[in-house]
């Protein structure tokens, strides 16, 4: 397994390599594309806030990776009409001249554009395309592309019954959760999407009081640590899982946050993979975490938790030929009780 870590330039390449990133990616926008397309989207985030400046930086980026992969995205939902085949010129500069190692897409015309351009094998299938099964982790394989990421709200269990040979499956590790299914979402991130300004009422009962909570925690609880860690969303107490399960990537989110903080997640994960690819416990990877990040109140009913069933004993049972079944199988544990929300300490090394 391997750190995909985010970049927004250059010169977070190698202070992010030594850190233990394994692989980068990067959003970048086509030249004279305003100019054609308006504010249209390129990628999922704000090609000015995310995106990289220019293509002589992402050269410099490629450059100085080396033997790490550099994959750019080209993940938005949809594109204006004519967009496509601009995109896959775009996309074929970006591997045959610049040796960019593949493109993250999301949008079905375009993938299907860049296979008919002999760039299958370069696709990496976007999580907002919501790949959530094997049939349609076997879909994506016949159209010959090399990985899918797997959504953010699926469980271990999931994840480990869509892993099928042939085809590479990347997934969420640290930081930024969403309120709702990416791929299914119907807000589109042009102006700020109420998933994130949605409020509770003054009236809060203790649904409304945990509703407030979980948003909280899906948003990076809007601070770190002392110790310079975010406290968002976290998958690595499931690492020995995901290890035994075959996963090929974990990703690390936020092209748009401060180096530091990209610094202290790749850091963190670094330590969780060692201790996984030694064959740690859950437990283990939990205590050296929290011993290393801070904010142990977080960890407490699987409060961060990505993959909050890596703390059940269940593990996968052979499909289900009923519907029924295999629709009760795929429900989500959270082992979370409503009335025990923590109070955040402000101890040495712990606090916001």
């Amino acid at each position: 397994m391997k750190i995909l870590a985010p970049l927004k330039g250059a010169d977070e390449v190698l202070p992010l390599l030594e850190a233990g990133a394994g692989e980068f990616y990067c959003g970048v926008t086509p030249p004279g594309w305003e100019a054609a397309f308006g504010q249209a989207a390129v990628h999922r985030r704000s090609a000015r806030s995310a995106g990289v400046s220019g293509l002589s930086d992402l050269e410099r980026i490629v450059r100085l990776a080396g033997d790490a992969p550099v994959f750019v995205t080209l993940n938005a939902a949809s594109y204006p009409a004519g967009a496509i085949p601009h995109l896959v010129e775009f996309g074929r500069m970006l591997v045959d001249a610049m040796g960019v190692n593949a493109l993250i897409v999301a949008e079905m015309e375009l993938i299907l554009a860049l296979r008919d351009g002999g760039l299958a094998d370069r696709v990496h299938v976007s999580s907002l395309a919501t790949c959530r099964n094997p049939g349609a982790a076997a879909f994506y394989r016949s159209l010959g592309v090399s990985r899918v990421i797997l959504p953010r709200h699926m469980t271990l269990a999931e994840i480990e019954q869509t892993m099928i040979p042939g085809l590479e499956c990347e997934v969420f590790l640290l930081n930024d959760g969403c309120a709702f299914e990416e791929g299914t979402c119907s807000t589109t991130h042009a102006f700020r999407p109420y998933c994130i300004d949605d409020q509770v009422g003054h009236a809060q009962g203790r649904l409304d009081e945990r509703y407030a909570f979980w948003k909280w925690t899906l948003n990076n609880c809007g601070c770190q640590t002392s110790r310079g860690y975010m406290l968002g969303p976290c998958g690595l107490c499931a690492l020995t899982r995901l290890k035994h399960a075959g996963v090929a990537s974990l990703k690390v989110v936020g092209r748009e946050a401060p180096l530091a903080r990209k610094l202290g997640s790749v850091r963190l994960a670094a330590l969780a993979l060692r201790l996984a690819e030694d064959g740690a416990t859950r437990e283990t990877i939990r205590d050296a975490v929290v011993a290393e990040r801070g904010a142990p109140e977080l960890c407490e009913n699987a409060h961060l938790c990505y993959y909050p069933d890596v703390w059940t004993d269940a593990r996968p049972q052979p499909r289900q030929k009923s519907p029924s079944a295999a629709r009760a199988g795929s429900r989500r544990v959270v082992p979370i009780r409503v009335e025990a929300l923590p109070t955040l300490s402000t101890a040495p090394g712990e606090s916001c």
